[in-house]
């Protein structure tokens, strides 16, 4: 398939570059200048890639990865400005250069998550989303400080710089943070496919794991940084870029409803992990400076109250807020589908072949067009009806939603008029066999209460870019092709120079 044909080859190369290094390392392990351009080079490859995905993007999803892409490429040069004092004095130096490129590379990703937040919850609930992450960071900070680093930098058999813990501490903390959110993310917003947040925690994942154990090792430890470290932060870059690779577009088609994380999740997401860790942090205060007294208790109590008030509110809030997105999708549906068969309408039709045509100009794909409509269908409505009349034509609109194909698009224009786009098709045969089955499929005898009906389509058929120029154009030249085989009883009629428009 071609979304496979996609990854294959950064995933190759990622697993070969990575390979390289593991042997650079095993063989040459005093090789430090080596070891540190395999973790320069690697995110500037990545970032490279990044631009090539936000290119095939448009919108609010070509911001998101360019903000990604910024991020890995504060890392490449964060690697670099930290090596290069390595380089030409021996020995690194206190907060440099390479710590303010990993504050903006923590500061890019963030951005990235709140970007596409804000636009698929609006930017309320995006403040909140970004006020969320700062109120945990500084919680989880607060915490591992006053009980994981201050009893180190108590301890007598600590000998670095306690002002450097800080910083990195921070980033394995952070790290963890985004991941979260990262998840909350996807969970929320409807173009972040599960592939792209596996990937992205993975690699956020690979990071914090790298930062956890130089953490230990080497501000904690004293021990020399290892070679083997840089394996997972080259790792995190690339299976950041794989994240990328699932995020293009894989075929032109409407995006189906996809899963979310359950209600109960949701609620604890929205509503109390950011209060839960505050009020974590009271009672971890109260059980470090010694008990509820004056003061401090009736601030502990005013808080909570506060929090309590917060999370009704907000309930309300969602209450009200889901019943509007309720009437909006509702009217949104109504505006796109056709009340009569619940196929896509003619508005929602002209969108989508507009869109389609857009996008096969940008990547040189063609488009087909199949326009359709019933043989005898008044003399139908004339002998048995109206209602049987409208029978017939939920029952064609049914045998239409059968293909179930995600590169075709079905629609109903009215009266007896169907449409299907097939985007991108492979070739003219394949446009062939998909009318001699739809012919097939509504050849068929029709049942309407006590009667059996017995009719069949006209097709006509046309390609863009080869039959027409823009979408009107392409729209006419199919029901030229239609109306031709009608005349001559085909079944299906694809669009030739001779064919006139009956409508010109």
């Amino acid at each position: 398939m071609k979304w496979i044909q996609e990854i294959r080859t950064p995933l190759q190369l990622a697993v070969l570059y990575l390979f390289i290094q593991w042997i650079f390392i095993i063989c040459l392990p005093s090789a430090v200048t080596i070891h540190t351009l395999f973790v320069i080079i690697a995110p500037l490859i990545a970032s490279c890639y990044l631009a090539r995905v936000a290119s095939r993007h448009e919108g609010k999803l070509r911001v998101f990865w360019l903000l990604i892409m910024m991020a890995l490429i504060c890392e490449g040069f964060a690697q670099f400005a930290w090596a290069l004092p390595l380089w030409i004095r021996g020995e690194g130096y206190g907060f440099n250069v390479a710590e303010l490129l990993w504050i903006s590379e923590a500061v890019f990703y963030t951005a990235g998550l709140v970007y596409l937040f804000r636009h698929e919850q609006g930017v309320l609930r995006g403040l909140r989303f970004l006020f969320d992450i700062m109120i945990i960071f500084i919680v989880l900070m607060s915490i591992s400080w006053e009980y994981i680093l201050k009893p180190w930098l108590l301890d007598d058999h600590y000998t670095g710089d306690g002002s450097m813990l800080w910083m990195d501490l921070a980033y394995p903390v952070f790290g963890m943070i985004l991941i979260f959110f990262t998840i909350v993310l996807y969970s929320n917003a409807k173009q972040v496919r599960r592939e792209v947040a596996a990937f992205l925690c993975l690699g956020g994942g690979a990071f914090v794991l790298g930062n956890l154990i130089y953490l230990v090792n080497v501000n904690l430890m004293g021990q020399a940084s290892s070679p083997y470290l840089n394996l997972f932060w080259t790792s995190a870059v690339f299976l950041i870029s794989f994240a990328g690779s699932h995020s293009i577009p894989r075929l032109w088609t409407a995006r189906p409803f996809k899963e979310r994380i359950s209600a109960t999740r949701a609620f604890f997401v929205k509503y109390l992990l950011p209060y839960v860790v505050l009020v974590s942090l009271l009672i971890l205060t109260f059980d470090r400076f010694g008990g509820w007294g004056g003061l401090f208790t009736g601030l502990s109590l005013s808080i909570l109250l506060i929090i309590v008030r917060q999370v009704l509110i907000q309930l309300e809030n969602d209450r009200l807020l889901e019943r509007l997105h309720d009437s909006l999708r509702h009217s949104e549906y109504l505006a796109h589908h056709d009340d009569l068969t619940g196929l896509y309408n003619r508005r929602y039709f002209n969108a989508r072949l507009i869109e389609g045509i857009a996008d096969a100009d940008r990547h040189g794909n063609k488009l087909g067009l199949l326009y359709m409509d019933l043989n005898q269908f008044k003399l139908i409505n004339d002998n048995y009806g109206h209602r049987a009349g409208d029978m017939l034509i939920q029952m064609v609109a049914e045998r239409l939603g059968s293909l179930n194909s995600e590169r075709l698009v079905s629609s109903r224009l009215g009266g007896d008029e169907f449409t299907v786009i097939v985007y991108p098709p492979v070739d003219d045969k394949e446009l062939m066999e998909l009318a001699d089955r739809i012919s097939d499929l509504l050849s068929r005898p029709y049942k309407l209460d006590e009667y059996e009906i017995h009719t069949g389509s006209s097709i006509g058929l046309a390609i863009y870019p080869d039959h027409a120029s823009d979408d009107q154009e392409l729209i006419g030249r199919a029901d030229a092709a239609m109306y031709t085989a009608k005349e001559n009883g085909l079944g299906w009629q694809f669009y030739t120079e001779s064919l006139q428009s009956p409508h010109s």
